[in-house]
């Protein structure tokens, strides 16, 4: 590996992980709503996943999908569903009241661990990076070292990213007081989320 290789896959790998997307779009959400730990499950989930998924495709499994494209139709579909339930699940996420408490009876269930981790496999910008980062830094030849750099580069980016987003959240929760403002914004979480679904299509 040479050094314009490894600075090549880093700013690969940040713009990537930086730029909107559903990984980000959940952590926002998560800071907005819960707070910076509640984010936390979820980050480590994504960057295991995603290392993992760039492996993965990196192994054969998108040759797979090719000779076997029934099975990648089904998945597609089974992805735009989920992330479809995902946006109305932030969109309906629960605010805080002026005590800075939630409504009583809302739910508050976080993502978690594995939430995160299982979301890159319907995830499309997942995809995206994980295609393009096999076949543009990793190449046919499959060198061992490249393919460990590529997938620790993006675990570290993943991981600053979501970072990030999840304290943009709780920054932006703290300065909205109004809960009429905060369902507004998860309302703009969900439809944003919603609008990758189109990548599918």
């Amino acid at each position: 590996m040479t050094l314009d290789f490894m600075w090549s896959v880093v700013t690969f790998s940040f713009g990537m992980s930086f730029s909107p997307g559903p990984n980000n779009t959940v952590a926002f959400s998560t800071g907005l709503n819960y707070g910076f730990l509640s984010t936390v499950p979820f980050m480590l989930g994504v960057s295991t996943g995603v290392p993992l998924l760039i492996a993965a495709v990196a192994w054969g499994l998108w040759e797979f999908f090719t000779i076997f494209s029934d099975f990648y139709v089904y998945l597609r579909y089974a992805g735009m569903a989920y992330i479809l339930y995902l946006s109305w699940k932030i969109a309906a996420s629960p605010v805080r009241e002026k005590n800075g408490d939630t409504k009583p009876g809302t739910p508050t269930r976080r993502p978690t661990f594995l939430n995160g981790m299982l979301f890159q496999w319907v995830n499309p910008k997942a995809w995206l990076l994980a295609v393009t980062g096999v076949t543009t830094y990793v190449g046919s030849e499959l060198q061992a070292a490249k393919l460990f750099f590529l997938c620790a580069a993006f675990s570290v980016m993943c991981s600053l990213s979501l970072i990030a987003w999840s304290f943009g959240g709780k920054l932006s929760g703290r300065l909205i007081r109004s809960p009429r403002v905060l369902r507004a914004v998860n309302l703009l979480m969900g439809l944003l989320l919603a609008s990758s679904v189109l990548t599918l299509l």
